[in-house]
């Protein structure tokens, strides 16, 4: 008889270790893949993101890599000064290994890379597992800023590594500065006058998350769900958008005001937060996660030069903005209604005569 297997995602062990020998090494990879993706809303934020313009190193052209017969394997990598596994960075000189920084709040690395700049002033290093065929991240310590080296092919592969056969396996320096910029803005708890609010949940109560500078749009979207022709339109025909969707619906317009609708209404994400897990040290506050609009906010501001971006923005802007969008998808592919005929109205001039 044939063996089916069912993967089954259960709570993370504390290790975070998933592997599981009895499964095929094709259905480990693709698990493996799966939890190391980013979402889809993640890498817009950090497309959109404007970080620092990188500029050509001033070392890149004329970097002096010492014939050593340093080899670097395409994973499994560790500092050379410790055990860390992650945040690791290969100097372009020597082909060495090591942490990175220490963030502020102890995460991070051991500072080694920095360490063996300040005792060797090798400048250049690359971050391990951004290597792909499109580039990586290349840091000048010497500059001390992240820069552009347009011989990276050629100082990789002195150390055996051809960066058209590695896959992005840790997240980049932008990536990181948009988590912890989501993380800065999180708000936990939401006061009022010096006074805690009491938390709402159920339909009707669900919170849309700030991604960053989003207030202007979360403020638009949940005004918007309250009024009945936007209800009629996408939450009352949810199924039939839903499998009328095309192939990719993250690229859909209605269809993702659809989810957004259904997910603002139905109460499913305006649960209270479960206590916090035995060890954890988390204070935050029992309240709901809410929503992430991340795919709406990518799908209306694309194209814009304003609202693709995460700077803050004019709410009645954007309120026109997607006034206009919506009527136009409606004259394209008609609903049962339009939910902009509902801010439609005309203007009559009289003159009587007493």
């Amino acid at each position: 008889p044939k063996r089916h297997r069912r993967v089954v995602r259960r709570r993370r062990r504390r290790d975070g270790d998933w592997a599981c020998v009895d499964l095929p090494e094709g259905v480990q990879k693709s698990i493996a893949g799966v939890l190391a993706a980013e979402s889809a809303w993640k890498e817009e934020v950090a497309a959109a993101w404007e970080g620092e313009m990188k500029f050509e190193s001033k070392h890149a052209r004329n970097l002096t890599q010492l014939d050593n017969g340093v080899k670097v394997m395409p994973s499994g990598w560790i500092c050379s000064r410790c055990d860390l596994t992650n945040n690791l960075w290969l100097n372009l000189t020597d082909g060495a290994i090591l942490c990175g920084r220490r963030y502020y709040d102890g995460s991070g690395g051991n500072n080694h890379a920095v360490e063996h700049f300040e005792e060797t002033r090798y400048p250049l290093c690359v971050k391990l597992g951004t290597i792909t065929a499109d580039g990586a991240d290349v840091y000048s310590y010497d500059e001390d800023a992240m820069v552009e080296d347009p011989l990276l092919a050629q100082h990789l592969a002195h150390f055996g590594i051809n960066r058209m056969l590695l896959e992005k396996t840790d997240k980049t320096m932008e990536e990181l500065e948009v988590d912890a910029n989501l993380k800065f803005l999180e708000w936990d708890v939401i006061q009022e006058s010096g006074c805690q609010l009491t938390p709402l949940f159920g339909p009707g109560y669900t919170g849309l998350v700030n991604l960053g500078n989003t207030c202007y749009m979360n403020s638009i979207l949940q005004v918007l769900f309250t009024l009945p022709d936007f209800c009629r339109r996408y939450v009352d025909c949810s199924s039939s958008i839903f499998q009328s969707a095309p192939d990719d619906p993250t690229r859909d317009f209605t269809a993702q005001m659809a989810k957004l609708g259904v997910g603002l209404l139905a109460g499913k994400y305006s649960q209270p937060i479960e206590k916090k897990d035995e060890g954890s040290n988390s204070d935050r506050p029992r309240g709901q996660r809410g929503i992430r609009p991340g795919m709406i906010k990518s799908i209306v501001g694309k194209g814009h030069p304003e609202f693709f971006t995460n700077r803050q923005q004019d709410a009645q802007e954007y309120f026109l903005h997607l006034l206009n969008m919506i009527d136009r998808c409606e004259r394209a592919s008609p609903g049962i209604v339009n939910p902009v005929d509902s801010f439609r109205f005309k203007v009559e001039e009289r003159l009587e005569c007493r």
